[in-house]
């Protein structure tokens, strides 16, 4: 293998992934004990329902167990000047941390969370159901969790079933804003998650500094979010470590919609391996896509592996590397893309596909196509080649 195709190997996700542990997750909870030094972080003796553990000492995440499975509407609200002794049922009543109102929440339930900055870095494990959601807002305006450059990552729910993340801000998290895995029914709507992975501290386990991030799940909607300047700044070099702005693998039946992912460090949109896959009407624009110090770009929007993956009028532009990038890299020979009505204008590249075995566009049953524009492209509208 050639210096550049080792460069790509070394960032491509699905190597961060794909490594021999069980369920190929880094931060899985309950492989903590086994991944980072000896450190347990899951549930053990004498925790009961509620408790909230000591956090992980590398990761710094503090882990919540579940209330319980019986579905409860009951409604906590959470606040900067609130008292985690308080009820929680009351706005005059409310929680001081959003990890004691996600320890008492049952499906079915609410966290309100009022405006302010909550300085939490909080792991989800094995809670909900999937008839009955929780929903975790923000209300009457829009809360921040701040990780202060110093803390990995806002929100991590793991095996969790029927949760809905809407309208807070996540900023400042050094590897990753939020993250969803081996979950299902998982919505991420109207966040903004913005100047996370800027100083990436898991580096054993190569986390690139993700905005969003999900993986192995189904059953995903990622909407109406504003997801900007995530990823190393500046980029890491010799490593290349970039980042993504909405980062998703090994996913099924997922919608990414009318999200704007820009000035990232690396990719705006990553779909890879994964299948049922709609991305329609985000506009990407202004990513640092460039690594060409090892002749490698990420995409505006990147798709790899997997199958059945629909692009639909999405309007990529002003990116440094290709407004679209599709590609088989581990020659699993996907089927199904679609590419309908999509602008990828004023990039580097309009659109870069490659080891599809041609420097032709693939076989219709591949990749279908039509109504897409791709002009104004400083290097090259369309750039096919069989091997990369």
């Amino acid at each position: 293998m050639d210096f550049v195709s080792q460069e790509k190997d070394f960032r491509k996700p699905q190597n961060y992934f794909k490594m021999p542990t069980k369920n190929q997750l880094c931060f899985h909870f309950f492989y903590f004990n086994f991944l980072f030094a000896g450190v347990l972080f899951t549930i053990f003796g004498g925790c009961s329902s509620g408790d909230e553990l000591s956090p992980d000492q590398e990761s710094g995440l503090f882990g919540v167990s579940c209330a319980g499975s019986e579905m409860d509407t009951t409604t906590y609200f959470v606040s900067p000047t609130g008292n985690d002794s308080a009820s929680g049922l009351k706005v005059e009543e409310a929680f001081a941390t959003i990890a004691q109102a996600l320890s008492v929440v049952h499906p079915g339930g609410t966290i309100r969370i009022l405006p302010g900055i909550y300085r939490e870095s909080i792991g989800v494990n094995s809670c909900g159901v999937g008839s009955n959601p929780i929903t975790i807002e923000g209300f009457n305006g829009r809360p921040v969790l701040d990780g202060e450059q110093k803390k990995t990552m806002a929100l991590l729910c793991e095996n969790c079933d029927n949760y809905i993340f809407r309208n807070l801000e996540i900023r400042n998290y050094t590897d990753l804003g939020i993250a969803a895995s081996h979950s299902k029914n998982i919505v991420l709507k109207d966040l903004i998650v913005h100047g996370n992975g800027h100083k990436v501290q898991l580096r054993s386990y190569e986390f690139k500094g993700y905005g969003i991030h999900v993986e192995n799940s189904e059953n995903v909607e990622i909407a109406d979010n504003e997801v900007y300047e995530n990823g190393p700044n500046p980029q890491i070099f010799p490593d290349y470590l970039m980042g993504t702005g909405i980062n998703t693998f090994g996913n099924h039946n997922v919608i990414i919609r009318n999200n704007r992912c820009h000035q990232n460090t690396g990719g705006g949109i990553l779909v890879e391996d994964s299948f049922d896959v709609l991305v329609e009407e985000n506009e990407v624009f202004e990513n640092d896509l460039d690594a060409s110090a090892d002749g490698w770009w990420d995409g505006g929007v990147w798709v790899d592996g997997g199958g059945d993956v629909t692009l639909r009028n999405n309007f990529f532009h002003d990116n440094l590397g290709p407004g679209i990038e599709i590609s088989d890299e581990d020659s699993q020979d996907p089927k199904g893309y679609i590419l309908e009505n999509n602008k990828s204008i004023n990039n580097y590249f309009g659109i870069f596909i490659w080891n599809f075995g041609t420097n032709d566009w693939p076989d219709p049953a591949i990749i279908k196509k039509s109504g897409n524009e791709f002009s104004g492209n400083s290097r090259m509208d369309i750039w096919i080649v069989d091997v990369f």
